[in-house]
């Protein structure tokens, strides 16, 4: 309990200092204003009963008033700045999670065990509908307590110790039964953390309009709706558990404290009527012991609401330590100069297979060297492109840049050495200068985004568009943004490789939704677009390979083959064969 709030106070602490003296502040404030509501009437009452004079009991309540109002505007001053220092640290807090998240293995995107755990994480910002901000405020509103039992105890000092004594007895028996509710509603929130992710999953489909057109053709609707309404009832259950847990423990709250008013009232009006205390000190005594209660309560429940996020704040330290490998161990600087890549008898296996995507991989890359691979589906050529982005590390063996292993180069250095296109490269709904230029958007000229994206070959679309450059991807956010075709979202995804113009290029299917004139045009700058850059390209169409230097083809999770197009086709290869078949439909 103790590890969680103290992680809470430095990250507050680290963030805005401010916090805690306004806490502090309030804390003092709320414990003792409430106190003259308990002393001074009693003076007012013992003035209206005895000798009534008028200046007496306007200057007591002239004094009650003024500590009330002025005391609750400083309260009120003091809220407003804690509210405002809590938002900027929630924020920045969702920004520490975010980036947990972005520097996470790429492997870890895809293992439903990950993404639990951070679904687990996650409930520390909105658990129980409050999140973290509310967990330190009842750390120090147990402080602020200490104020108003202070005050309490020596009000009361001279009553029974015995009811006093009953009264913690009853106030203990409540915590008791909260305490075992509030630990199953955590362990309740946490089971239920993976149901909701799925159930956000399907929510997600039915406004995803990159689903839109599957759902309305294959007529899924109804079938989608069912697989959601599983899972929402799956997440209702949780909620009935919940609310029948709550409603037992309510319902004993309710009794304890009837018993506690009933104790109250019973036992002063019986001094009252015995003539030990007067109609003031009845009504001050009330006060006390009704706010001795309630204090001991919020005290209580304060405890208890610190204890139950303790569950949360163990899931976000195991969302928080589990290993970022890409970033871990040595980090030296990318060799400067011409690239030479090697890949040492590289073998990998996806975790949870028994079978390996690619076997004993020996392969140099000299630097400028463009490199075709082709091959059936499933036969690795994918897997090959994504170990040399270091997107996954290899299960046997190395790939070295330069003789040096890249696992043990700067993580973020070495990715800024590649560029690409992937089949399934995905735009943002932002801008086209941001679809290409990403951070670098507010500094660079438009003409100069414009020159990339017409030399892509976008240039007679984006004439069109009267925004040019600053239009919006998609109509996500604006009415005036347009929806890029196939051909048209693989051109922007090529010119935000030719922005980055980085020494290593990988071309994955860059042609697969262009048309024939599109296609030819960029066979046609194909030198040009990966001039002294090392180049990797991915192509179901044979004919790219023979704008390579070497071809290798991929089968069964090694190179099969490898050589120049003209050396495989000189022989009797199963290269040979995959090109004469694909030709065969143009020369028929």
């Amino acid at each position: 309990m103790f590890k969680g709030i103290f992680f809470l106070f430095q990250y507050f602490w680290k963030q805005d200092k401010r916090y805690s003296f306004y806490q502090l502040f309030r804390q003092l404030l709320v414990s003792l204003v409430p106190l003259t509501d308990v002393i001074i009437p009693k003076y007012i009452i013992d003035e209206l009963t005895g000798q009534r004079r008028v200046e007496i009991v306007c200057a007591w309540i002239g004094l009650m008033v003024f500590i009330n109002l002025f005391g609750n505007w400083l309260i009120c001053f003091s809220e407003g700045k804690i509210t405002l220092i809590k938002g900027r640290v929630f924020t920045e807090f969702q920004t520490m999670m975010a980036e947990k998240l972005s520097r996470s293995d790429y492997a870890r995107l895809e293992d439903p065990k990950f993404l639990d755990i951070r679904s687990k994480a996650e409930r520390i910002l909105y658990g129980d509908g409050a999140g973290f901000g509310s967990v330190l405020d009842s750390a120090f509103h147990i402080f602020g307590k200490v104020f108003t039992f202070l005050g309490i105890i020596v009000i009361i000092s001279t009553l029974s110790i015995w009811v006093v004594l009953g009264f913690v007895a009853i106030i203990l028996v409540n915590t008791y039964f909260d305490s075992k509710v509030r630990r199953r509603f955590v362990e309740w929130d946490l089971e239920k953390a993976p149901v909701e992710r799925r159930t956000g999953y399907f929510l997600n489909l039915l406004s995803d309009f990159a689903f839109g057109k599957e759902i309305r053709i294959f007529g899924l609707k109804d079938w989608l709706i069912s697989r959601e309404h599983e899972h929402l009832l799956e997440s209702e259950s949780f909620y009935t558990k919940q609310t029948k847990l709550s409603n037992k423990a309510s319902y004993l709250s309710t009794l304890l404290n009837f018993l506690m008013k009933s104790i109250t009232y019973f036992y002063l009006a019986f001094r009252v009527l015995g003539g030990m205390i007067g109609i003031g000190d009845f009504t001050m005594y009330v006060s006390a012991l009704m706010n001795f209660s309630n204090a001991m309560n919020d005290l209580m429940g304060s405890i208890l609401y610190i204890r139950q996020f303790s569950g949360y704040y163990d899931a976000l330290m195991e969302y928080m330590k589990v290993p970022q490998q890409m970033y871990d161990g040595k980090r030296l600087p990318v060799p400067q100069g011409s690239a030479l890549i090697r890949f040492e008898n590289v073998s990998f296996r996806y975790d949870g297979q028994s079978s390996y995507a690619l076997r004993h991989i020996n392969l140099t890359l000299h630097s400028g060297e463009k490199l075709s691979i082709v091959g059936e589906n499933g036969a690795g050529k994918t897997t090959f492109v994504k170990l040399l982005c270091r997107l996954y590390d290899p299960t046997e063996g190395r790939i070295t840049l330069n003789g040096t292993d890249i696992r043990d180069l700067d993580y973020d250095a070495y990715l800024k050495q590649i560029c690409s296109v992937f089949q399934d490269y995905k735009l943002l709904a932002f801008t086209l200068k941001e679809n290409v230029a990403f951070r670098d958007a507010e500094t660079k000229k438009d003409e100069d985004i414009r020159r990339i994206l017409e030399y892509s070959g976008l240039g007679a679309r984006l004439s069109t568009l009267p925004k040019g450059v600053g239009t919006n991807v998609y109509r996500i956010f604006t009415d005036d943004g347009f929806e890029p075709s196939g051909g048209e979202g693989q051109k922007i995804a090529l010119a935000r490789a030719i922005y980055k113009n980085a020494p290593i290029m990988i071309l994955d299917e860059p042609t697969a939704a262009l048309d024939p004139k599109a296609e030819y045009e960029i066979y046609q700058k194909f030198s040009q677009l990966t001039e002294g850059k090392t180049t990797l390209f991915i192509s179901h169409r044979m004919s790219s390979s023979r704008f390579c230097d070497h071809v290798a083809l991929f089968k069964a999770g090694e190179i099969a083959e490898y050589g120049t197009h003209e050396e495989l086709m000189g022989r009797n290869s199963a290269y040979k064969e995959l090109f004469q078949m694909q030709a065969q439909y143009y020369q028929e």
